[in-house]
């Protein structure tokens, strides 16, 4: 199961750092958790968790103002 926390986080990152419409990103993550949901039933919860962690830690890394 490790490898797909990994693996959701480094998904949910990439939505992140690609999509810059919070609103679609976020409609993506649930999009890929119901479709998780349907192979996996309740890990769906844990998918949809590691999938905003990616997508916050890609904004916060991504979009912090640079301080000079």
């Amino acid at each position: 199961m490790l490898f797909y926390t990994i693996v959701f986080v480094i998904i949910g990152f990439a939505l992140g750092a690609f999509i810059k419409d919070s609103r679609s990103a976020i409609i993506a993550i649930v999009a890929i958790s119901v479709i998780w949901a349907l192979v996996w039933g309740a890990w769906a919860a844990a998918a949809f968790i590691e999938l905003l962690v990616g997508y916050y830690i890609a904004k916060y890394a991504l979009d912090k103002p640079k301080q000079s």
